[in-house]
């Protein structure tokens, strides 16, 4: 039977039958302490010193005492923790059953479906490559193939005529407007200096003829008026 010390070491003897032998042997083999307590323990339990051995497995010696067990609570923390834990879908960081990373898998599959459909690419884009150029087509040999297309010659024909005409109405409703402004301007003109040149002959009626001033000085003007009992004062 092998017997574990507390030093970690393990011996080996055959002559032992109870827990309190082993013990003695340890304490002789590792010249424990004698007046310290001591338990024996064998497959996970504590055996109690009269106790006789049954099977050969080894047989652990410990100090005697120890903690209790402890409140609990350990598995409400850790689901606590658990619930702020956020978790991912992204998964390309592990790694599959052949020990590849499943990120390279991923790769590989959408390399293989990119190539795979390279051929109904090409398909589409020279599709609408032709559909594209037969408008163009349609466009400038004036067909009226589209859903929404209008081509009628006689109707381009009629419109640009009539274009045409507003343009030349309008370019002689500005001339004939300039005309008949300037005509306006000129009568306006000739009837304001006739007006002046009358308002100036009529004042110069009304005041008369001028009378010349006298020349010098002359201290007796205006005296011709005056009475002779004015003259006295």
């Amino acid at each position: 039977m092998f017997i574990k010390s507390p030093l970690g070491k393990t011996h080996f003897c055959d002559q032992i039958s109870t827990a309190q032998e082993a013990i003695k042997f340890i304490q002789v083999k590792e010249n424990l302490p004698i007046n310290f307590v001591w338990k024996c323990e064998q497959n996970g339990k504590f055996l109690d010193k009269n106790y006789k051995f049954t099977s050969l497995s080894t047989v652990t010696i410990l100090p005697h005492g120890g903690l209790q067990g402890g409140k609990g609570g350990f598995g409400s923390l850790l689901r606590s923790i658990g619930a702020q834990i956020e978790k991912t879908t992204n998964h390309e960081a592990m790694r599959d059953l052949s020990g590849r990373r499943q990120r390279d898998v991923n790769n590989e599959q959408r390399l293989k479906n990119y190539v795979a459909g390279a051929t109904e690419r090409e398909r589409e884009a020279r599709e609408k490559k032709e559909i594209k150029l037969e408008k163009l087509r349609r466009l400038a040999e004036g067909e009226n193939k589209g859903k929404h297309d209008f081509s009628d010659p006689l109707y381009d024909k009629a419109r640009s005529e009539t274009e045409e005409k507003v343009h030349e109405a309008v370019e002689a409703a500005m001339a004939a407007g300039g005309e008949a402004s300037a005509s306006k301007a000129h009568t306006s003109n000739t009837e304001d200096d006739f007006a002046k040149d009358n308002l100036k002959r009529k004042n110069e009626g009304d005041a008369g003829p001028l009378q010349k001033k006298p020349k010098g000085l002359w201290i007796g003007q205006g005296l011709d008026e005056l009475d002779d009992s004015d003259l006295s004062d």
